[in-house]
C-alpha cells in the first residue's frame, strides 16, 4: 500500500513563519528557538548566493574562454595571411 507524499515547501515555510508570529505575539519564543531560526536564515542565504554566484561566475568563464581563443584565432589568421 503505497502513498505517495506531496512536500510543499511554501507551505511548510509559511506554517513554520506562522507559528513563530504567534509564539512572538504571546511572547513564548525561546532564545534556542530564535537563534535557530536566524542561522537557518542566514544558511540559506549564504547557500543560494553561493550557487547563483557559482554558475553565473561558470558561465561568464566560459564565454571570455571561447572569445578569447576566437579573437586569437583571427589575430593568428590575419598575422599569417601574406
Amino acid at each position: 500500500e503505497y502513498r505517495p507524499r506531496y512536500y510543499d515547501q511554501q507551505k511548510e515555510r509559511k506554517q513554520e513563519l506562522e507559528r513563530m508570529v504567534n509564539e512572538v505575539r504571546t511572547g513564548q519564543v525561546s532564545d534556542e528557538r530564535r537563534s535557530e531560526r536566524m542561522r537557518q536564515q542566514i544558511g540559506s542565504k549564504w547557500t543560494a548566493r553561493r550557487t547563483t554566484r557559482k554558475g553565473a561566475t561558470t558561465g561568464q568563464g566560459v564565454r571570455f574562454l571561447l572569445i578569447a581563443i576566437v579573437l586569437a584565432g583571427l589575430v593568428w589568421l590575419f598575422l599569417n595571411w601574406g
